[in-house]
Formats: structure tokens, C-alpha cells, sequence
């Protein structure tokens, strides 16, 4: 084969990776062996013999026929959809499994039967967008990660990632929201979901109420989360508006009722 020049070796690295690429063989050994020496090139650097060789030969190849065509190509399509673009890399390692023939595991198929359901769906009934309960809760876990520090989240990467895409979904910054983190968000302290619940019931506004301290106060207005992610309480003591805690307020015997 003719000596080529560094230009015409990167052009054809070039093409190889797209056509190849194109085909869901992005992860093949061929593959990332040009990347890798298409990043030798660019720095300036020059090939071994050995080097040099297989790139001249591999970069001129073609994509082998996959097996499994139908449902590579059902993936591909798949990776490519509107709304998928977060799992887009993790289907296409599947249809580079299936299209050299790879059998999966039983949760691999588990696994990728859900991205191929949750594909159907976007095509049937669009993106999933939650509904005004569902944001209303999403708003409260948000509300409720307060209490969580930096540290905290470092050590639960599912928690903190659902966290920054609410967040960042409702102040705007995002069009639609996955709904996995927004499932992974109203599922946050289901127990003070439910304590603020109960105190939304037990003390309504214009009530008064003791708290443990024995202080006397006005409740103000329905149960809320507090700026430090607890359930808490407005109420007028002393004069002064001030948010309690409402594991800091006494709870009254409740008298059963007769039939």
C-alpha cells in the first residue's frame, strides 16, 4: 500500500469511525483503536510500523453484516428518539451486544426490555410530564433535601443526581423532567410526608397549640417544610411569627369518636 500522508489518515480515521459508528460499533475494539491513534495524530505524534499498518488496513474496512438486524436497528432507532437521550449510549451497547450475536443475561434483557418499553411509550404518547400533584410532591422532596449536606449527597449518587434535575426542571432550566428522578423525589421521608399530613389534620390555622417548651402559640398557616428540610409550623408566640418544628409541638389526646 502507498505511504500515506498524516492529513489523508486522519480524514479516513475520520470517515471509518462515523460509518462505523453509525452502524451501533461504536464500542468494537477496531473502533477505539483509530480513536486512539487519531489522538496520537492530532498531537503530533507518529505510528509504529505495526501501528501504522493495521490503521491503514482497519480504517478502510467496512462494518460487518450484524446478526440480529431487525432488532439492532429497532434499537438504534430507539437511541436516537426524542427523550431517550440519557440511556442513548447504554441501548446502543446492547445493539453492539445482539449485533455480534452476544447473548444477554436474564436482568440484561430485564434491563433492556424496560428502555424498549419506555421508548414505545414515548413514541404513543409523548415525553412524560408530571402532573400538578405530582410536581406539588416533587416540590416538597425538593423542599425536604434541605436537610441534606453536600457530604450526604456525595454518598448517595442516585438521591443527588434525581435532586439537581428537579431542581433544575422546576426553576425552568430544563423542559422535561425524567421520571425516574421525579419518582426518586417523591419518594423522599416518606415519614415526615406523612407527619405533615397529620398536622395539616390535627392543627389547622387559628388554632392554638403548646409546644414541648411550654410555650403558648397561635398556629398561622398550614404546615410546611422548614428551611432546614423539617416539618414545621408558623405560629405567633409571644407576639413573634416563628416556624416550630412539629415533632416540637405537644399532641393533644385525640377523643375517639361515638358511632
Amino acid at each position: 500500500m502507498a505511504r500515506m500522508s498524516v492529513e489523508k489518515r486522519i480524514a479516513l480515521g475520520t470517515s471509518m469511525i462515523e460509518r462505523w459508528k453509525e452502524k451501533g460499533y461504536q464500542s468494537d475494539r477496531k473502533v477505539r483503536f483509530v480513536e486512539d491513534m487519531l489522538r496520537r495524530l492530532d498531537r503530533g505524534r507518529s505510528l509504529s510500523t505495526k501501528q501504522r499498518s493495521w490503521y491503514d488496513e482497519v480504517v478502510l474496512s467496512d462494518p460487518p453484516a450484524p446478526k440480529n438486524e431487525e432488532m439492532v436497528n429497532r434499537l438504534l432507532e430507539d437511541a436516537d428518539l426524542e427523550g431517550m437521550e440519557k440511556v442513548s449510549s447504554t441501548i446502543r451497547d446492547f445493539a453492539y451486544k445482539l449485533s455480534r450475536g452476544w447473548a444477554l443475561s436474564e436482568k440484561q434483557q430485564s434491563f433492556l426490555d424496560k428502555l424498549i418499553a419506555q421508548a414505545d411509550s414515548i413514541r404513543q404518547n409523548g415525553r412524560w410530564v408530571p402532573t400538578e400533584h405530582q410536581k406539588k410532591q416533587i416540590e416538597m422532596g425538593v423542599a425536604f433535601c434541605r436537610r441534606y449536606t453536600p457530604y450526604y449527597l456525595g454518598g448517595q449518587p442516585g438521591t443527588s443526581k434525581a435532586l439537581h434535575e428537579c431542581k433544575a426542571w422546576l426553576a425552568g432550566d430544563i423542559d422535561f423532567l425524567e421520571e425516574w428522578s421525579a419518582n426518586r423525589m417523591m419518594k423522599v421521608c416518606k415519614g415526615d410526608r406523612l407527619k405533615l399530613a397529620d398536622a395539616a389534620d390535627r392543627w389547622v390555622e387559628g388554632s392554638l397549640v403548646s409546644t414541648k417548651s411550654g410555650e403558648l402559640g397561635l398556629v398561622l398557616s398550614k404546615p410546611e417544610v422548614s428551611q432546614t428540610g423539617k416539618p414545621a409550623i408558623k405560629l405567633l408566640i409571644n407576639g413573634f411569627p416563628k416556624f416550630v418544628d412539629v415533632s416540637d409541638i405537644k399532641k393533644d389526646r385525640r377523643r375517639k369518636k361515638i358511632a
